[in-house]
């Protein structure tokens, strides 16, 4: 059960939801450190099938002798249960990164790591809105996103199809504000295209939305869904704070100009008018995108804006300073000066079970 050679990270998720922020979260982070030490995914329930198909999850089975042991874990997010095993599994770190706006889950995850180690537990915070909420400590680290995956479409000369307004996210109401189906069929109305990726729970309350405008979730791959659109907008219910908003930051990495509702985490790196726009009311946003509409040059202008606030915020020295954090401090110098990291220990594929 114990990583022979270096104390591995163990980066800890339930992944069973493919079209999760959280989910990615936690596979972005494996990719981007593994790039430095021994890493291994684990969950303590049944990962979603495509996560298991391309990465190397490793399932937690108390019953079979199965946790992870010794090194630094990384719990991704405070809305899941952590079980006794944690109770035999001698941390010589922990980490909580709190990334949902659940203050109620937040202190009894953080209460249950402290109570059964004498080791400190650190909190990261995955945006400055949720660090403002708390009394307690801890660095803002957002969450990464592949800026190589999540990059602008070629220029075409012409295109046959409407402007096109869209979004998306988890299918579920509470991902989705009250007054939206209402600002869809405005749209619709007007000539703009609409196509709402994880819309289908609006379907039996929105008649005037356009049925082929609520596509479920996961039913497209999310960067060429957000390379077809020429607007994203967002918002969500009164019931749910979006932390951070991951999926903002990958429409802006698409070089899509944004528009969303001034409450959440993502407002805090959008300047209005200069790489995306915040409102506060649907007849705002109505405007925002008809002038988006119609006028290409400004369309061009959010969009690169938004590309190069993304890439300032994921590239150079600062980020990797930021997930440096992670890594134990024999390797977390190597990495915050970008310095070829020969990896200790067994490759991920090479560990037990």
């Amino acid at each position: 059960m114990l990583v022979r050679g270096a104390r591995p990270i163990h980066l800890i998720n339930p992944l069973w939801d493919a079209n999760g922020g959280s989910d990615w979260r936690a596979i972005e982070m494996y990719k981007a450190l593994r790039k430095h030490h021994a890493v291994r995914l684990w969950s303590r329930f049944e990962p979603a099938r495509a996560f298991r198909r391309a990465y190397p999850i490793e399932l937690i089975r108390p019953w079979l002798g199965r946790w992870p042991v010794g090194g630094t874990f990384i719990f991704v997010g405070a809305y899941f249960r952590v079980g006794h095993w944690f109770k035999a599994a001698l941390p010589q770190r922990t980490i909580l990164v709190y990334n949902t706006c659940q203050p109620d889950r937040f202190a009894k995850t953080l209460a249950r790591l402290r109570a059964w180690h004498r080791t400190p537990v650190e909190v990261v915070y995955t945006s400055s809105l949720l660090r403002r909420y708390s009394d307690i400590p801890g660095p803002v680290i957002e969450s990464p996103i592949d800026l190589e995956e999540f990059a602008p479409r070629a220029i075409c000369a012409s295109s046959s199809r409407p402007f096109t307004v869209g979004r998306m996210s988890r299918d579920v109401a509470s991902k989705h504000h009250g007054e939206d189906p209402a600002v869809y069929a405005a749209l619709a109305a007007m000539g703009v295209g609409v196509r709402v990726m994880g819309g289908r729970c609006l379907s039996e309350s929105s008649p005037r939305v356009p049925r082929d405008a609520l596509l479920p979730a996961g039913a497209r791959e999310p960067a060429a869904f957000l390379r077809d659109l020429d607007c994203f907008f967002y918002r969500t219910s009164e019931r749910w704070l979006e932390a951070y908003g991951r999926v903002v930051f990958e429409a802006m990495a698409c070089g899509l100009p944004v528009v969303c509702g001034r409450r959440g985490g993502y407002a805090d790196y959008i300047v209005h008018g200069v790489n995306g726009f915040l409102f506060d009311t649907s007849a705002q946003a109505i405007d925002i995108m008809i002038r988006l509409r119609d006028n290409v040059a400004l369309r061009g202008r959010i969009g690169r804006a938004a590309r190069h606030t993304v890439e300032e915020l994921y590239r150079g020295r600062a980020w990797r300073e930021k997930l440096a954090y992670f890594l134990p401090p024999e390797r977390e110098l190597a990495a915050a000066l970008a310095l070829p990291a020969r990896p200790l220990g067994p490759s991920p594929s090479e560990l037990p079970f």
